[in-house]
């Protein structure tokens, strides 16, 4: 919250960002910036009120099982985030700007990202809009982190869920269980 944190980042915003490989250190793969020239034509054809800027950082690999960035010593991820400002109190407006930033923004991001492995935090998700997003998110984020392994160990650590949320327990399941197959 912007009044928790005690300084203006801006206003109240919607942020969403993604993280995906982009090579090493000693060569990079060229994603960082094919995704960024695909995101900003995709913008413009699309008409979409973006701001700027688009937030675009890179960082080394995490040894974290359960980091976007896990990748191997040496490895190079690209993080790229997108905002869409609510300047206005207006329950219309902001419902608009809400609906663009979560349907029309966020899935141009997602389509584009799907090229180059992106994935957003697991910790960081956003409710899906329909049915269909709920069970493609938990698709993605079970094949894409060790779910079973994160669920035996919130088992051990956190066996009464204190850090759990529907959502994360949608997605990911609740401590001890096991995904199955679908």
């Amino acid at each position: 919250s912007d009044q928790l944190l005690q300084f203006d980042c801006g206003g109240q915003q919607w942020v969403w960002e993604v993280c995906f490989p982009s090579g090493t250190y000693e060569k990079n793969n060229g994603n960082d910036m094919l995704l960024l020239e695909k995101l900003l034509t995709a913008i413009e054809d699309e008409h979409i009120a973006a701001p700027a800027p688009i937030e675009q950082r890179w960082s080394a690999s995490s040894s974290s099982l359960m980091s976007p960035a896990h990748g191997e010593r040496g490895g190079l991820h690209s993080w790229v985030g997108i905002i869409m400002y609510l300047p206005s109190d207006d329950v219309k407006q902001r419902n608009g700007i809400t609906n663009e930033f979560k349907t029309r923004y966020c899935e141009l991001l997602r389509s584009i990202g799907d090229g180059v492995g992106a994935a957003s935090h697991w910790a960081k998700l956003e409710i899906p809009a329909n049915t269909e997003q709920s069970k493609m998110l938990k698709e993605f984020m079970g094949a894409r982190y060790p779910v079973d392994k994160f669920n035996a160990l919130r088992k051990e650590y956190d066996p009464k869920n204190i850090l759990g949320g529907n959502i994360i327990d949608f997605v990911l399941g609740t401590p001890g269980s096991v995904r199955t197959s679908s």
